[in-house]
């Protein structure tokens, strides 16, 4: 029987395989780490691990390279989502509507 998160999964997992080393983020790298030891050891979920497996060839690393990349950006201090809010404009004004008073 495969996780409930199987197919959410499976799309992030297809997704970081089509990317290249390069345009890789923090989330990118900690989600590919994550699935990689979350389906380890899971039969029903041979599809998923090709496609990390698939990706570490194409990006030239092996797990062991992914893990320890992994633990670095968490012990940075990196939080999962922090770079979607980063290039936001923040304070902007643009949510205020000019002269309603509110």
């Amino acid at each position: 029987m495969s996780s409930p998160l199987y197919e959410t999964d499976k799309e992030i997992a297809d997704r970081l395989a089509s990317k290249d080393l390069q345009d890789l983020t923090n989330d990118d790298i900690t989600n590919a780490s994550r699935l990689l030891l979350r389906y380890s050891g899971v039969p029903s979920s041979e599809a998923l691990r090709n496609s990390i497996i698939m990706a570490l060839h194409k990006w030239n690393k092996t797990s062991d390279d992914l893990h320890a990349k992994s633990r670095s950006i968490w012990q940075s201090g990196w939080r999962p989502g922090q770079e979607a809010w980063i290039n936001e404009e923040i304070g902007s004004g643009a949510d205020v509507i000019a002269g309603s008073g509110q």
